[in-house]
C-alpha cells in the first residue's frame, strides 16, 4: 500500500485548497497538497518536503488531523492529512494550476479528488 501525506494549511480561519494541473490522476480536481512518503521518512518529514516541492513554501506541521485508507481502481493508498501552519511569506505553486485560501464552507462547491472528500468534510465540521 502506498503511503501519502496531505497538508491542511490553515491561516486566519482559511484553509489552502489546490487545483491539480492537467494530466494524471484527478486532473482539474481540488485537493489538499502533498504526496508520497519516501522510505525512511516520517509523515511530518514527508509533508515538509512535499510542500517545499509543490508550493515552494515552508510549513510547520502541528498534528495528524485524520488518516484513512482509500482505494482507487488501480492502487490502494493510505492517507495522512496533517494540519500545518505556513512559515513562508508567499506560495508559488509548481504542480497545481490554481490555489485558493477559503473557509471550509466557501469550499463546498469545489470538486475534490475522491480521496480528499472525507478530510474536506471533516475540516468543514470543525469550523461550524
Amino acid at each position: 500500500m502506498i503511503k501519502v501525506v496531505a497538508a491542511i494549511i490553515e491561516e486566519d480561519g482559511k484553509v489552502l485548497f489546490c487545483k491539480r494541473g492537467p494530466g494524471g490522476n484527478c486532473s482539474g480536481l481540488w485537493e489538499f497538497p502533498g504526496g508520497k512518503i519516501e522510505e525512511g521518512e516520517t509523515p511530518f518529514e514527508a509533508i515538509i518536503r512535499e510542500i517545499k516541492e509543490e508550493l515552494s513554501a515552508d510549513i510547520e506541521p502541528t498534528e495528524i488531523f485524520c488518516e484513512y485508507p482509500f482505494s482507487y481502481p488501480e492502487k490502494d493508498i493510505y492517507f495522512y492529512f496533517i494540519k500545518a501552519k505556513l512559515v513562508s511569506e508567499k506560495i508559488e505553486p509548481t504542480f497545481h494550476s490554481e490555489i485558493k485560501w477559503l473557509s471550509p464552507s466557501e469550499a463546498e462547491n469545489l470538486e475534490f479528488c475522491p480521496a480528499d472528500i472525507s478530510a474536506a468534510e471533516k475540516i468543514k465540521g470543525e469550523y461550524k
